[in-house]
């Protein structure tokens, strides 16, 4: 299932975009590729004509993605024989992104997601309830388990999108599973802030090994509901970080509940 799930992943990532030209989307993508280990440090990326190709936009968009890529240390061009461009890992790339990300999101439109990002989780465990094999269950239990010995917050945060991207596939829905995919690029990455905590960590972790329980006995209900307390409570520690961010007196627009102390 992991090597379906590594060219599911791949595929989405990949693929076409939907709204060609952006460079910002391709950023985005391939920034999520590397966060996610599918794009692993100093692998060579396809040659330009290719990528934009997959990417469906026109070359010289792709040229400024990498542009901005190769700024922000994600990218190293080399010329002449061998040359090329190679995949590097910074250490702060997944602190940076996650707060540009969280940061350039209006109050309304992080709601929106993170209510997404839950309908999609508890869809997907409720399911998983009822289709999922012995080997499904098993591959989810090692990664909620690679979440609670993660030692960082871009690990933690690498596991966490990997199990949720298993627990869709668990789900038998390719629907499921694509959604679960494209939320690693617009949501995933600003998982690194929460789980910079190592308290954090634990707890999702132990979130995590309740979802694989419930799944394992095939409770349908408890699966919905403990992904949900999850992704909800990611949601609430996420608005609170914003909002301790956000410049004086951009915060009224905050919908009611979002803000609050995680309970």
């Amino acid at each position: 299932m992991r090597d379906v799930l590594s060219t599911m992943t791949r595929d989405v990532l990949f693929g076409p975009l939907d709204t060609p030209g952006r460079t910002e989307a391709v950023v985005n993508r391939l920034r999520t590729a590397v966060a996610l280990g599918v794009l692993a440090d100093g692998v060579q990326l396809p040659s330009e004509v290719d990528l934009a190709a997959q990417f469906n936009v026109a070359p010289g968009t792709l040229r400024e993605a990498l542009s901005t890529l190769r700024e922000e240390g994600i990218v190293e061009t080399r010329r002449g024989r061998g040359g090329g461009s190679f995949v590097r890992v910074p250490e702060a790339l997944h602190v940076t992104h996650a707060s540009a990300l969280l940061a350039s999101m209006s109050p309304p439109e992080f709601r929106d997601l993170s209510d997404w990002r839950t309908a999609i989780a508890g869809a997907a465990a409720e399911l998983a309830a009822e289709r999922a094999s012995d080997q499904d269950v098993g591959h989810l239990g090692s990664l909620a388990g690679s979440l609670a010995a993660a030692e960082d917050e871009a690990a933690a945060r690498r596991f966490d999108s990997r199990f949720h991207i298993a627990l869709a596939a668990a789900a038998q829905s390719r629907r499921l599973s694509t959604e679960a995919i494209n939320l690693q690029v617009t949501y995933a990455p600003m998982l690194a802030l929460v789980y910079a905590d190592p308290a954090v960590r634990k707890e999702g972790a132990d979130r995590l090994a309740e979802v694989v329980d419930c799944v394992r006995t095939g409770d349908a209900e408890g699966a919905r509901r403990v992904v949900t307390e999850l992704t909800s409570g990611t949601a609430r520690r996420l608005s609170r970080l914003r909002a301790r961010s956000a410049p004086a007196g951009t915060q009224a627009g905050e919908p009611a509940g979002i803000g609050e102390e995680a309970r």
